[in-house]
């Protein structure tokens, strides 16, 4: 039998459903996690495209090793990947 529902995650590990469901107390049961897709945050008022916001950031690096990693890097700090 599969049931699919809505759950919300609770500190410490607590699943509660938003709706009951027809299961005898204490029945074994598997779980499949599929997370709903985070939102994007808000665009920040008059920067759309999020320069002056990355402006804000420019120059925050100053130690030539960590600028340079981070350039020769930036695909793997971006992506998440190597090539």
């Amino acid at each position: 039998m599969t049931i699919t529902v809505p759950a919300v995650y609770e500190g410490g590990g607590v699943l509660k459903l938003e709706r009951p469901v027809d299961l005898k107390e204490n029945a074994k049961v598997n779980v499949t996690i599929e997370a709903e897709p985070e939102v994007a945050p808000e665009v920040e008022d008059g920067d759309p495209t999020g320069w002056k916001a990355a402006e804000r950031l420019m120059g925050c690096i100053t130690e030539p090793l960590i600028a340079s990693d981070i350039v020769d890097n930036h695909d793997r700090y971006i992506y998440r990947h190597d090539r």
